[in-house]
């Protein structure tokens, strides 16, 4: 079976130490840090807090402010190259295997570019050099994808595969059939196609019986939930009066309905 797991921030706001802890309680083995500087104090004490309670760590996931400037010329491309190089430095540091990163937004997307080609290529380099994993999502950047696995061809370049984002902005990719031999990490969440609203497996209407199969196929490491549901949301709704060990109980619940 595959490890589960989900994302450290699930929308009930309180200490780190304390979401690690309820997270493990619920049954989850493994976790995810979101590498942000906003809140929660010292992000480089949270990989030794989680693992202080029994949580391994599947990935960091990158900020990203605006990944459109990756393709783009000037300085903000670069800068946000080295926001993503930084985070590879800090996976190294802190023995987490994987960075997830965006390359576009998911609303909307830059052309493929030359420049934003060369910091791929430049990224995958570091990547190598340090020995830590790439995952590029699936935002709304499939001819991206298409493009950067075709010519990139690297053990330390792969895909992080978002099941909410394929649903509500392209259905018909198949991203797992087209780049799931090079599947690094998932991030499982659902949605009614319209709004990437990061709902609990099962509550919105991805397929689930069908992802399954795809998913047993690529055997992903861990499958790492992504549910946190915005409460303005009218789809989410459902959730409001449970207690975040009631939500995690029922997170950990859905995971169990989708492990091989």
């Amino acid at each position: 079976m595959a490890k589960l797991g989900i994302f450290s921030w699930f929308s009930y706001p309180m200490p780190i130490e304390e979401r690690f802890r309820l997270i493990r309680e619920a049954g989850f083995e493994a976790t995810a840090l979101w590498w942000g500087d906003e809140d929660d104090g010292d992000k480089q004490a949270q990989p030794e807090l989680a693992r202080k309670h029994g949580l391994e760590l599947d990935y960091i996931h990158a900020p990203f402010d605006d990944p459109n400037l990756l393709w783009a010329e000037g300085i903000d491309g670069e800068e946000y190259m080295k926001l993503l190089t930084d985070c590879m430095e800090d996976c190294a540091r802190h023995e987490i295997p994987t960075l997830a990163a965006h390359i576009t937004r998911l609303s909307a997307r830059p052309a493929v570019t030359e420049i934003g080609m060369e910091r791929i290529k430049r990224l995958t380099e570091h990547a190598e050099r340090i020995r830590v994993k790439l995952a590029l999502e699936n935002m709304n950047c499939i001819p991206h994808l298409e493009r950067i696995f075709a010519e990139v061809k690297s053990e330390y370049l792969g895909f992080c595969y978002d099941s909410g984002h394929e649903h509500c902005n392209h259905p018909d990719a198949n991203c797992l059939g087209r780049w799931g031999k090079r599947l690094f990490a998932v991030h499982l969440g659902d949605n009614f196609g319209e709004d990437d609203t990061h709902l609990l497996p099962y509550d919105g209407s991805i397929d689930w019986e069908v992802l399954r199969e795809k998913l047993m196929v690529r055997a992903p490491r861990t499958l790492m939930l992504e549910a946190d549901f915005n409460r303005r949301q009218k789809s989410s709704a459902l959730y409001y009066d449970l207690t975040a060990a009631e939500f995690l109980a029922r997170a950990y619940e859905r995971a169990m309905k989708i492990n091989f």
